[in-house]
Formats: C-alpha cells, structure tokens, sequence
C-alpha cells in the first residue's frame, strides 16, 4: 500500500509538474505573443488610419485650393465683365452727348461739333456730368455686389 502511495504521490507530482511545465513553457508564452501581436495589429491599424486621415486632411486642402482658385478666377472673370459693361456704357454716353449736341448745332442752324450758346452747352455738359455720376455709382454699387458674392 505503501508503494502504491508513493506511485500515485509520484504520479500526481509528475503531473503537477507536466502541467505546470505545460502552463509556463508552452500556454503562458503563447498567450503572451497572441497579446502581442494583438497590440501590434491595433498599433499598424491606428497608423492607417493616421496615414487615411493625413491623406484626406492632405486632399480637403488641395480640394479648399483647388475652390479659392475657381472663386479667384470667376471674380476675375465677372470684374472683366463689368469693366467691359462699363466701358461700353461710357462710350454710349459719350456718343449721346456728341449726338445731342450736334442735333442741337443742326436746330440752331450751325455745323456739327460748333460751339452752343452757355445754357444750352451748360446744360448738355451738365447732362453728361450727372450721366457719368450716375454710371459710376451703379458700376461702384456692382463691383460692391460682385465683391461679395465672392467673400
């Protein structure tokens, strides 16, 4: 009986120690590396997405340019516009006042382009002044607009 005592204390120890063996060479270590490469795909997955939101930080401010760029040159565009609205306004202002001021010559019997009588040249230069004013506020109250629309 004694023997089988010693045989089976034997035994359990044998088995105690297999396991413990088992536990701390073989389990222990590889739950060890199983953390580890856990913590590493969470660390290259953070990376990527760092990589993903750099790239698209990266492309919203070429995408932000790319818009300032397009605003610049339609403002540009529309303030050629209006220049050449207004240049053409001025010049038909222009040829109003010439037309004006020759039917005026041709109903006092003179030639065309000759001096007026002081009311009627006042009146028809004042007439063009106020017409000049006017299309310089309008081209102002415009250019204003337009300045906005693009702020």
């Amino acid at each position: 009986m004694k023997k089988v005592l010693i045989i089976t204390a034997i035994i359990a120890i044998l088995a105690i120690t297999g396991s413990l063996i088992y536990y701390f060479v073989f389990f222990k270590p590889g739950q060890q590396r199983s953390e580890i490469m856990l913590q590493e795909e969470k660390l290259e997955l953070e990376k990527e997405k760092q990589r993903a939101d750099e790239i698209k930080i990266e492309k919203d401010k070429e995408y932000k340019a790319q818009q300032d760029l397009n605003k610049k040159a339609e403002l540009a565009e529309k303030l050629d516009d209006l220049d050449k609205w207004y240049n053409e306004a001025l010049e038909a202002i222009y040829e109003t006042y010439l037309e004006d001021w020759d039917i005026n010559c041709k109903k006092l019997g003179l030639l065309s382009g000759s001096e007026l009588p002081g009311d009627i040249g006042t009146a028809l230069d004042d007439r063009y002044q106020k017409s000049i004013e006017v299309l310089n506020k309008r081209y102002q109250d415009l250019k204003d607009n337009i300045y906005k629309l693009y702020e």
